[in-house]
């Protein structure tokens, strides 16, 4: 059996991806190992679940969280869902990072795991004392001597091959842009649905 995650927690036309029903809905699903979510920094430095970069034509970092639909969470209630499950965070903009490791920080108890597409946010959170896992996006296109720093790395699925997996050895190999097509049994899969 697959190991899977679901992408942006629980979604279809009634729930918003992203969201707190979503994320505790895919965490309570037998279905999953965890549940992968985006996160960003408003104008007023709260760390919230959004993916896209701007709502309502404006950058949500100019925004300030009450400007955004009730809807969208805060990191901290996200983390305060009652599970062992993996929390999979992509930091998609932070700023300071300081508040963001400070809301980490005070959930010691929970299996997470933080990625993104930037190697600078990754070297920022990867603090002596962690008890996170950390790991970049796009490892095929973002290759360097840092891989050894790393926990995992997360890889477009159709760019996994035996020869990727070989060459990452201890080093826990994710994979996204599912197309129903799951080969590795050692490979945890983001997926949709």
């Amino acid at each position: 059996m697959f190991k899977l995650i679901k992408h942006r927690g629980f979604h279809d036309k009634y729930i918003k991806e992203n969201t707190y029903e979503g994320i505790k809905l895919a965490l309570e699903s037998d279905e999953y190992i965890g549940v992968e979510f985006d996160v960003r920094e408003t104008l007023d430095n709260e760390i919230i679940l959004f993916h896209n970069p701007i709502y309502n034509n404006k950058l949500v970092s100019k925004t300030k969280y009450n400007e955004l639909p009730r809807y969208v969470p805060k990191l901290k209630n996200i983390l305060n869902i009652k599970s062992d499950k993996i929390f999979l965070i992509e930091i998609k903009n932070i700023k300071h990072m300081n508040i963001f490791l400070n809301i980490i920080g005070n959930f010691k108890n929970k299996n997470i795991y933080i990625m993104s597409f930037y190697l600078k946010y990754i070297k920022d959170i990867n603090v002596i004392d962690r008890f996170y896992k950390i790991g970049i996006l796009n490892y095929v296109l973002n290759t360097n001597n840092y891989i050894k720093e790393l926990d995992f790395v997360c890889i477009l699925n159709n760019l996994i091959n035996e020869v990727i997996i070989n060459e990452l050895k201890g080093i826990q190999v994710i994979s996204y842009g599912i197309t129903n097509i799951k080969k590795y049994n050692n490979v945890i899969y983001i997926v949709d649905n």
